[in-house]
């Protein structure tokens, strides 16, 4: 590896040296076609749905109207009375209706299918990747390399054939995140303060309702910590150290005192 790939610093926006480019290859290898250039008038964008005709089919296929359902009239989008008419006349023996309907359910689906295995495809490349980024830095002694998402955040299920992600995936995300976990650090430490001046006063035959204003504010800020560390994925769960427990509570009996 040369001094400058040795010098390629991996993060976010910056992804490992397989999934880069290469230098002097092109992006679109088979080019634009000849006699392409310059067919789509300037100024006309590429998304067709900013184009005025298809905006206003658009607006017409969503467009709610009344439709009668028995003795009822129920509220729904045109396209969707189209369809529910068109399921309709299938049921009804409409051989044309059928056939349109099951090609329109197919294709679909076969669209949908598609769509999950190319983010399946993007996200096992993704997290395999950097995990071998991750480890080739552990065992050279390099400082590893946080990604968003993080790869371990990564949660792909073969057998289902889903992609989930258990951790922050944006720079937003991430401040987030980050101010969550530090909250829970300082609950944390609160914890503990109240915890050690619960059981000093203990020990020195407090005064009840000081006793009892300390196991208050433990219990509160235990359950506060809760809140924040329960919802959490495994791999940023962390367990609550002095945690508050009725049983631990040994407030004396006021009338021993008397």
């Amino acid at each position: 590896m040369s001094d400058q790939q040795s010098q390629y610093s991996v993060g976010y926006g910056k992804p490992p040296a397989k999934s880069r480019f290469k230098k002097g290859s092109s992006g679109n290898p088979s080019g634009r076609p000849k006699g392409a250039r310059n067919k789509i008038p300037r100024g006309v964008g590429l998304d067709a749905s900013a184009q005025p005709a298809n905006q206003m089919l658009l607006e017409e296929a969503y467009r709610t109207i009344k439709v009668r359902e028995g003795e009822e009239l129920v509220e729904l989008p045109v396209i969707k009375a189209v369809f529910r008419s068109l399921g309709v006349s299938a049921m009804k023996g409409n051989r044309l209706a059928q056939a349109t309907m099951a090609e329109l359910v197919r294709e679909i689906e076969e669209d949908e299918r598609a769509t999950r295995m190319s983010l399946l495809d993007t996200a096992c490349e993704y997290k395999f990747g950097w995990e071998q980024v991750i480890e080739d830095a552990r065992l050279n002694g390099r400082p590893e390399p946080s990604p968003l998402p993080h790869p371990a955040d990564v949660i792909i299920n073969l057998d289902q054939g889903t992609v989930a992600y258990a951790g922050p995936i944006t720079p937003e995300d991430k401040v987030r995140w980050d101010r969550m976990l530090e909250l829970r650090a300082e609950l944390q430490t609160e914890v503990s303060l109240l915890a050690g001046g619960y059981k000093r006063l203990q020990g020195a035959k407090p005064e009840i309702p000081l006793a009892a204003r300390l196991a208050e504010d433990w219990e509160k800020t235990t359950s506060r910590y809760d809140q924040i560390n329960d919802p959490l994925p495994d791999r940023y769960r962390k367990p609550l150290d002095d945690r508050f427990h009725t049983s631990m509570l040994d407030t004396p009996d006021p009338k021993a005192h008397k």
